[in-house]
């Protein structure tokens, strides 16, 4: 197993730390999050087929965890935040589709990630996330759905 992670942390860690931060929203914890799951499954002895899929997963649902004890102790001691400004027309497309993303409900965020931005196959993300590939099918038409209206993009046939 030591050496399928050496392999993960060569070539995909990067990907998958950026699919975290994507489908979360949230650049800060992403890697540690990424990290977590790696000793997880050191630690636990898990053993799963597509290992970028599996810690993305895991990782994506750490930081939903810590964002939501985050929220809760938002709620008792409220704090402001700024909203950053970016001024390049390219930066303001990719905070849109970024926007649009971290705006779908959980699950298709996290399939559009495994499925876009991980190359993951409908099989791979249906075992890694304990459901069905019609399932994975599904949520995937339904988020590009969503993300083209949201978008202003038209449907294609």
């Amino acid at each position: 197993m030591e050496e399928r992670i050496r392999a993960f942390v060569d070539t995909e860690y990067g990907k998958v730390v950026s699919a975290v931060r994507a489908a979360t929203g949230r650049s800060d914890g992403a890697e540690d999050a990424v990290q977590e799951a790696l000793v997880k499954v050191l630690r636990d002895g898990h053993h799963p087929d597509n290992l970028a899929a599996w810690v993305t997963v895991v990782a994506t649902n750490e930081v939903r965890r810590v964002q939501r004890r985050q929220l809760t102790e938002r709620r008792v001691s409220p704090r402001t935040s700024q909203p950053a400004d970016g001024g390049l027309e390219g930066v303001a497309v990719a905070t849109d589709v970024r926007k649009a993303i971290a705006d779908l409900p959980d699950r298709q965020r996290e399939i559009v990630m495994l499925f876009c931005y991980l190359d993951a196959s409908v099989a791979d993300i249906a075992a890694s996330m304990g459901i069905s590939g019609g399932t994975v099918k599904t949520q995937l038409h339904r988020a590009r759905a969503t993300l083209g209206e949201a978008l202003g993009l038209e449907a294609r046939p």
